[in-house]
């Protein structure tokens, strides 16, 4: 599988993940010349990102894993640039990773809440 087609794919997989849990999706690959987020939701007072990483086998190592800490400071200052643009103050904020591996195209999610 193509790397857009197994992003995608997995935007989409945790995009319903967190909606079944009754999640309200703000924003899908928010960009800025600083980088992206892959999804913003909300819950009552809680605000989430989420980094989406997927893997199509764990050959080269788990999904989570490539979030490294230069990763996680990126999507902090994209984040706050965010924040600042919606002008809405939340009670928490929050930055899960869903990591999802694909084994024989069966997607196995884990979400790790407040990943960093």
């Amino acid at each position: 599988m193509e790397p857009k087609t197994l992003g995608k794919m997995s935007e989409e997989i945790a995009k319903n993940f967190f909606e079944k849990k009754g999640y309200r999706l703000l924003k899908k690959n928010f960009r800025i010349n600083l980088g992206e987020i892959d999804l913003i939701f909300e819950k009552e007072e809680t605000i989430v990102f989420v980094e989406v990483k997927a893997r199509a086998s764990i050959k080269y190592g788990l999904p989570q894993e490539s979030v490294t800490p230069k990763k996680q400071e990126q999507i902090r200052r994209v984040a706050l640039a965010y924040l600042q643009k919606c002008k809405k103050s939340y009670n928490e904020i929050r930055f899960d990773v869903i990591a999802i591996v694909l084994k024989k195209g069966v997607p196995k999610i884990e979400h790790i809440p407040y990943a960093f």
